[in-house]
């Protein structure tokens, strides 16, 4: 009998049931290992859309990693809960170890893939004006409008569920999303204002549009601005939903015609 001055370890020697478990059982299946990275990212794989996913962070972060030439493979879901952080996309490495898409950059300048060395010095000042203004109207029109939820949100990542379970999930990351926006963003206001935001992506388009000018990439070469860019350009072009800023897009003598073939060129090299 251990005494109170033994060890742990002595105590826990003679409690019988530490011996546990009495019977180990082999698993029936073996969980795939893969030697390349996964990216997963919403959305389908037959889907017939040339858009591999109309998530603006998902795309934003797979044109990334192609921009920096890191290899990976495309993993579908549109189960973001399954992710470490509970939000997609995120990236699974060989080794077991999940990363999620703010810590990608880090990840490439760690791994040597690093994008060339950007030639804009506000970078960032874009970058941030693109995320205010450009990504919430492409939110929007995706998981708010109710002719996008249907056609898009609801249509292409929750026509799996049963009908009841796939509304109410719909619900939910919809009323989460026009949430975020209301947060982020009061002067939207309560009712979230189409036509505010829509002008907000209007002066938005026409800085780019300057900045751009002749250029093929707006920062001079592949940057986390056009990554950004493209990925709010490409669905808002791409997505099966008619809009003023999609028609301000495309419409017969748009001014910015330059931004739309900066959008396809990129989809034509890396996609």
């Amino acid at each position: 009998m251990a005494t109170p001055e033994a060890p742990l370890r002595e105590i826990l020697k003679s409690i019988s049931f530490t011996q546990l478990p009495l019977r180990h059982i082999e698993p029936f299946f073996e969980p795939t290992k893969h030697t390349t990275p996964q990216l997963f990212i919403y959305g389908s794989p037959s889907s017939k859309s040339s858009l591999p996913t109309f998530d603006t962070e998902c795309l934003r972060t797979l044109t990334v990693l192609k921009f920096a030439n890191y290899g990976f493979d495309i993993q579908y879901t549109n189960e973001p809960n399954g992710s470490p952080n509970g939000k997609l996309p995120y990236l699974l490495l060989p080794n077991g170890q999940a990363i999620a898409s703010n810590n990608v950059p880090k990840h490439l300048e760690q791994s040597g893939h690093t994008l060339p060395e950007s030639k804009l010095n506000s970078e960032i000042v874009y970058c941030t004006m693109v995320e205010r203004n450009l990504v919430p109207i492409v939110e929007y029109i995706v998981w708010v409008d109710s002719v996008g939820f249907e056609k898009i949100g609801n249509g292409r990542y929750l026509s799996d569920y049963p009908p009841f379970v796939r509304y109410m999930l719909g619900w939910f990351k919809s009323t989460s999303v026009a949430h975020d926006l209301r947060v982020r963003q009061p002067e939207y206001g309560a009712a979230l204002d189409g036509q505010v935001l829509y002008d907000n992506a209007i002066r938005v388009l026409d800085s780019l549009l300057v900045l751009l000018d002749d250029r093929e990439y707006l920062a001079g070469g592949p940057s986390q601005l056009d990554a950004c860019v493209f990925a709010c350009l490409n669905i808002l072009i791409e997505a099966p939903v008619e809009s003023p800023i999609r028609n301000a897009l495309l419409h017969t003598d748009s001014k910015y015609e330059p931004l739309v073939a900066f959008a396809l060129r990129v989809a034509e090299k890396y996609f």
